[in-house]
């Protein structure tokens, strides 16, 4: 009987002593948080030593996480946790097999996770009324500038431009005196777009008499586009992808960066030159609306041990300490309340941050990331995509662009209601 018991305890010891790997997607480059995201599993693995966390990273950003989600999910092998951009949790919650936030709650408990963060932005991971996920990362498009090309060519560094008037005005001296564009983040979720075409009045979807309609061919719209395909034609603004843009900025041969305040860590460690930032444009008295970027953490994970591994790690990135890191190590802004002012937090960090207090003071100009619906709402969101580029480059007006895009999206969400 003395054999059995402490073979019995020897099996349970060394089952309980058996470590969960879970597997963490993720979009974060090296240049772009990856670091903070080994420092967050260093940090939780030291709380949860059964746990054993590997990170993954996807290409392509959220379009191309999805993706690969996608595909391992149809092979039987999907991510455990995955950071889903705001723009695809409608996409997700429709088309993809999900684990429930409450479920989770109701079969490992942690509600208490969900407290912590205003409701207001708990809904960024809704859709129909379910939590998919809990809001994670979070940003605004802000304006990088390098001041020492403001100085060179005699503008006033410490008085950067605040409409886009003035900022047109300042590109074609920029321009003039140092041969520099400015930038504009492109990239195929269509981020940046929203905010030029929503800061300037127009939207990208309606609801018409029960039913979502693409919106962005508006002449609100069309003339924000137009705008920025101006800039470009003009040599004062540079058309290149995301990564091109960043890489153009940081070595001195744009003005601007005109991106996520996500980015400020990185830019902050690259930029050998003054580095500043300051609000996005507005159209003159046209309220700024910016798309609330960043992701939401999503737990696919089908083993129930897995499971709740998973959901562990969720509520560590989204406590007070996980906020902490994740926002000194990248520039995302702090869900929960008050960390910024918390000398145990983030206090003295944003005091001396000045850069990270400009996405902070923008949050009232946030609005949902747009959501093309149903099944086909990732072809829906490369359209657009596709007719900004199209704009961009001069193959078409922007008009012309956007009303075929707009048909092409019609018919893509044909059928899909709305409220």
């Amino acid at each position: 009987m003395k054999r059995i018991i402490a073979l019995t305890l020897l099996v349970l010891g060394l089952v309980m002593g058996q470590k969960v790997t879970i597997q963490y997607w993720n979009i974060n480059t090296e240049s772009f948080g990856a670091p903070a995201v080994r420092a967050l599993i260093h940090r939780f693995e030291q709380l949860h030593p059964n746990i054993k966390v590997e990170s993954r990273f996807s290409q392509n950003a959220y379009t191309g996480l999805l993706q690969n989600t996608q595909t391992a999910i149809a092979a039987g092998n999907p991510p455990d946790v995955a950071q889903v951009g705001y723009l695809y949790v409608n996409y997700v919650a429709q088309n993809l097999p999900f684990i429930p936030i409450n479920r989770l709650i109701k079969k490992y408990g942690g509600a208490a996770t969900l407290g912590r963060i205003p409701a207001s932005l708990l809904q960024l991971g809704q859709s129909g009324g379910v939590q998919l996920g809990v809001p994670y990362s979070l940003s605004n498009i802000i304006v990088f500038y390098n001041a020492d090309l403001f100085r060179k060519a005699g503008l006033d560094p410490n008085n950067p431009p605040k409409t886009w008037a003035e900022w047109e005005h300042a590109a074609e001296v920029i321009k003039q005196k140092t041969g520099k564009p400015i930038y504009i983040q492109l990239l195929d979720d269509n981020w940046s777009t929203q905010a030029m075409i929503e800061s300037h009045g127009g939207q990208l979807l309606a609801c018409h008499n029960g039913y979502y309609r693409a919106a962005f061919n508006s002449p609100e719209a069309v003339q924000a586009v137009q705008f920025w395909a101006g800039l470009v034609k003009r040599g004062l603004a540079l058309n290149a992808l995301f990564a091109q843009g960043g890489q153009e900025f940081l070595s001195g041969q744009a003005a601007t960066d005109m991106t996520t305040v996500a980015l400020r860590a990185n830019f902050q460690h690259e930029a050998k030159f003054d580095l500043r930032a300051t609000t996005f444009p507005s159209f003159g008295n046209t309220p700024t609306r910016l798309p609330s970027g960043g992701n939401v953490l999503v737990v696919f994970a089908k083993n129930p041990k897995k499971q709740e591994a998973s959901w562990k790690f969720v509520q560590f990135l989204v406590s007070a300490e996980g906020f902490t890191l994740w926002t000194e190590g990248t520039g995302y802004l702090p869900l929960i309340p008050g960390l910024e002012k918390d000398p145990r937090y983030l206090k003295t960090f944003i005091t001396q941050n000045p850069i990270e207090q400009v996405g902070i003071d923008q949050v009232p100009s946030v609005v949902p990331w747009v959501s093309f619906p149903g099944p086909n709402g990732l072809a829906a969101s490369q359209a657009l995509f596709k007719a900004t580029q199209q704009a961009l480059s001069g193959q078409m007006s922007a008009k012309r662009a956007l009303s075929a895009a707009a048909r092409q999206v019609d018919n893509l969400i044909q059928g899909e209601r709305c409220n």
